[in-house]
């Protein structure tokens, strides 16, 4: 249970009642340098949470230019090659015999390379976009997590606060006690002891709800020095449907449409083994000089041809590395689909154990601490045990609710994985 605390976050309205509320966070915003300092509120729930990550988030925002990328490659691709002008001039030693030729070539592909390398960089574009909505799921469950985190660790401070409340009214029972000569001042001290000791670990918890105040920010968008307070508590743990829908998953879409690409790049490589053709017209002009006739003029007209041969290089070593990556990125998506079955599964469990946890404290032992503590009161108000007796059943009564609030944070942080892992 304890190397779960740091994963689950949980808070309770409050463990007695079950009272839900809902979470809120007001924000001090970003402050732009040409702008004057203003405040505004910003109210912050596990339903719009996803909305405030994809505006504000600057990581997110850098990597929505990768689909600009992949859209000027795909541009780029399957274009055909520039023509290319071609001029030539002769002459003899003399200058008597010119001769100026201007002819224009193109390339034309013997295969249909350009089709394919248009069709692979358009999977490339729809590969980049679902990257960004996977960097959005991965983003999205940190600040879930850090914002729960935030929620349980307050929670857990006002728990604290009260065992200490208890604990020195304890410590004071026991010195009036000590005075009449009823108890020992080595007893109070050690009741006094504890209340410090709770008083530190209340400090320890401060600290740590800030640090994770500190951690959210960024994921939002703000500053260090922008403000965030959140109130109220965690709703009471309640399990969700049972979904392990991995084609949801943006990180397996873009491996599937990767992989897709890669058999795209194995027809583009056996594509390449035959070069492009050149096809070409020329025109030339001169003159020479033709005894005794004199110098003449000479007029010529002409088409070009050129196709390559495919002898030393065809192009087999790009085919069989094409054809390898195309059946590794096969098996990763294989692998992927698999680890995220066995993810979602997983946290599911974990979420269904600690609601049965929370619920088994809920229904048995703390009707037993309230039925204990009840019995105490009235033999308290009988004269039969002293105030001591009362105080240490509250303190146990105090001791289940933080165990029951460790299981709900527990639930809630494994909630949250589970909807990260489901693409929720």
């Amino acid at each position: 249970m304890k190397k779960l605390l740091f994963l689950t976050p949980v808070i309770l309205a409050s463990c007695s009642t079950r009272q839900v509320d809902v979470p809120i966070v007001t924000v001090k915003p970003i402050v732009e340098t040409a702008t004057k300092h203003s405040t505004s509120t910003i109210n912050l729930t596990f339903a719009n949470l996803p909305a405030k990550v994809r505006a504000n988030n600057p990581h997110l925002a850098a990597a929505r230019h990768l689909i600009g990328e992949a859209q000027g490659k795909l541009r780029q691709s399957g274009l055909r090659s520039n023509p290319e002008l071609e001029v030539e001039f002769e002459t003899g030693n003399r200058f008597h015999d010119l001769m100026l030729t201007v002819g224009v070539s193109q390339r034309f592909p013997r295969t249909n390379r350009l089709a394919i390398e248009k069709r692979a960089s358009q999977i490339l574009v729809q590969a980049a976009a679902a990257e960004i909505r996977n960097v959005e799921r991965q983003l999205i469950g940190e600040a879930r997590t850090a914002f729960t985190k935030v929620l349980a660790l307050r929670q857990e401070q006002a728990l604290i606060k009260k065992q200490e409340a208890n604990a020195r009214q304890l410590a004071d029972f026991i010195i009036k006690s000590a005075e009449q000569g009823e108890a020992s001042l080595l007893e109070a001290g050690t009741a006094l002891l504890e209340a410090t000791r709770l008083s530190n670990r209340a400090e320890q918890v401060s600290i740590r709800s800030q640090l994770a105040l500190a951690s959210l920010k960024p994921i939002l968008g703000l500053s260090p020095d922008s403000t965030l307070v959140t109130t109220q508590t965690l709703p009471e743990p309640s399990l969700p449907p049972m979904l392990v829908a991995s084609v949801r998953r943006p990180d397996l879409q873009a491996a599937q449409l990767r992989a897709k690409s890669a058999s795209a790049s194995k027809d583009l490589e056996r594509a390449r083994v035959r070069d492009d053709f050149e096809a070409g017209i020329f025109a030339g002009l001169g003159r020479s000089e033709d005894a005794p006739d004199g110098i003449e003029a000479e007029q010529i007209i002409g088409v070009r041809f050129k196709i390559p041969f495919t002898y030393y290089n065809d192009n087999s070593g790009n085919i069989l590395a094409a054809d390898a990556r195309h059946q590794r990125l096969t098996a990763e998506v294989n692998a992927l689909h698999r680890s995220i079955s066995a993810e979602a599964h997983a946290y599911y469990q974990e979420m269904a154990q600690w609601s049965a946890l929370s619920d088994q404290i809920e229904a048995n032992l703390i009707p037993l601490a309230d039925a204990q503590i009840t019995k105490t009161k009235d033999a308290y108000s009988r004269g039969e045990i002293p105030l001591q007796d009362v105080l240490r059943a509250q303190e146990q009564r105090l001791s289940l609710l933080t165990s029951q609030l460790e299981a709900i944070r527990d639930f809630h942080l494994a909630h949250a994985n589970y909807l990260t892992a489901t693409a929720q």
